[in-house]
């Protein structure tokens, strides 16, 4: 399934920062285009809140951060997401809201994001510079 049309056109990040700041949903912001996210099944949360268990204790040991679902990520391109599931390579450029610099993102695919997840977010995943892993966990699989 492909993206909704988008809900609003913006003049830049930080008028995206301004409006997000004051909306309960959350948004994306692609190529200045603000879209209402998908609301997350039960399932989604459940392998989003599992993933968060089984890895703290290792990204915590390593000495790094993880965030899952409501912390925004900015790309180098000003494209805002709010990744599943991500792990900081260090916290240079962060702000409380904002993200920057990620060592992992995980997507836990939809069927309405699964083309977004595995296009859109792919490739402009792929321009952060400190990305080593992009990985794609699927809902298919018994819980």
């Amino acid at each position: 399934m492909s993206r909704a049309a988008p809900i609003q056109h913006l003049n830049g990040f930080e008028a995206f920062l301004e409006l997000e700041s004051i909306h309960l949903e959350r948004h994306e912001f692609v190529d200045g285009n603000l879209f209402v996210m998908a609301g997350s099944t039960d399932r989604h949360n459940w392998i989003t809140l599992m993933l968060v268990t089984l890895l703290m204790p290792s990204v915590l040991k390593a000495g790094q951060r993880c965030y899952a679902t409501d912390v925004l990520i900015r790309t180098p391109d000003d494209f805002g997401y709010y990744p599943d599931f991500f792990i900081l390579k260090d916290t240079i450029l962060d702000t409380p809201k904002v993200k920057h610099r990620l060592s992992v993102i995980v997507e836990v695919l939809s069927p309405s994001t699964e083309t977004i997840d595995r296009g859109e977010k792919l490739h402009n995943y792929r321009s952060i510079p400190s990305l080593e892993q992009y990985i794609l966990l699927s809902q298919g699989s018994a819980w």
